[in-house]
């Protein structure tokens, strides 16, 4: 896992990712960001705006929807 990212996390999740974060691995959880309504900002200083759908402030229109699209180099 390089990175991932959680957005529109409930204060719910937060809490409990406070409970848990301390029992992970340090590398573990510098992958993990939890982002707010807020995200675009943060998800385009690690996504091209080319590569994340419009849905979350990026520039990407898939042919179908972001959501369904499946562009693995195993199409080519």
């Amino acid at each position: 896992l390089g990175k991932m990212f959680i957005i529109n996390a409930p204060m719910l999740f937060t809490g409990v990712w406070a409970l848990v974060k301390p029992l992970l691995d340090e590398v573990t959880v510098s992958k993990i960001n939890i982002l707010g309504s807020s995200y675009s900002a943060k998800l385009l200083e690690t996504i091209d705006a080319e590569c994340l759908p419009k849905t979350l402030g990026g520039a990407c229109e898939c042919k179908g929807g972001c959501d369904q699209a499946d562009p693995g180099p195993w199409n080519d």
